[in-house]
């Protein structure tokens, strides 16, 4: 009975002074480099009830990063994190992982590019055949996306993406009922609605084509715009975007081609 005690009095030991940046950390980031990304992790340690906890975990890229305050694992797969000022609850299964958002805003965590989006975000996302233990992607991996927003502002630049490789400055612009409910299934996104106003502009994703991660394939998203107010700020924002005739409906139609570092926006007539 002494030496069972004295086991698992070693066992805990040995936990609770486990080097888990070395152990974890080091089997995370190689697969992160793979795909072009860094990870850094101020402090890493067992939690309560039974887990683990990383704090100050950022994610960067040539082109995007991410920050999140703290990150909580259970051995039971559930996980919790504070990030964006909200709370994100999920849980990873063999091959798929659920992602429950509320309150979550990008602007207070997320850099794309010259990008914002200052928006609280209520929902859930869903990611598809992933290897989630051996960090890497299945034959057929996919996601399921259901995001609702009441409001907020979106602005920045499009890098690259004027005539000539010229910045578009976007300014700031508010937004009001956003909505997007869409599946992905090898880089193809399937928009059931995809749709927010802003300033008098009734804006809608139609379709969208991703490149894996780290290539260099092409980017398209095809979206729609049309005026259902006429005002100045609704001339104004449409006059923004490349001159385009609008078909029987109102709509303008456009298109984001290049790549994520460099895209650029077209009319589609």
């Amino acid at each position: 009975m002494r030496l069972l005690l004295f086991l698992a009095a070693f066992v805990i030991a040995v936990l609770l002074t486990a080097p888990l940046e070395r152990w974890l950390l080091d089997a995370t980031r190689g697969p992160l480099a793979a795909v072009g990304a860094e990870m850094r992790v101020a402090s890493l340690g067992l939690a309560l009830p039974a887990g683990v906890r990383a704090v100050g975990v950022g994610i960067e890229t040539e082109e995007a990063g991410i920050d999140i305050d703290s990150f909580y694992l259970g051995l039971s797969r559930a996980f919790e994190a504070e990030a964006c000022g909200g709370h994100i609850r999920g849980r990873i299964h063999s091959e798929s992982i659920v992602i429950d958002l509320e309150d979550v805003d990008p602007s207070r965590c997320l850099r794309v590019g010259k990008l914002a989006l200052q928006s609280p975000l209520e929902g859930s996302v869903k990611l598809d055949g992933i290897d989630v233990w051996n960090s890497r992607l299945g034959a057929s991996p996919g996601a399921r996306i259901d995001l609702t927003s009441s409001g907020g502002v979106f602005g920045g630049i499009l890098a690259h993406a004027g005539q000539e490789g010229a910045d578009v400055p976007l300014g700031e612009w508010e937004f009001s009922d956003l909505v997007l409910r869409a599946s992905l299934a090898k880089g193809e996104l399937t928009v059931e609605e995809g749709r927010t106003l802003t300033s008098g502009v009734e804006w809608q994703l139609v379709a969208a084509k991703l490149p894996p991660p780290n290539s260099h394939g092409a980017l398209r998203i095809d979206f729609r715009a049309r005026q259902v107010e006429d005002t100045p700020r609704s001339r104004a924002l449409i006059g923004l975007m490349p001159k385009s005739a609008a078909d029987a409906g109102g709509w303008h139609n456009y298109r984001v081609t290049g790549s994520l570092a460099s895209p650029r926006v077209i009319a589609v007539n």
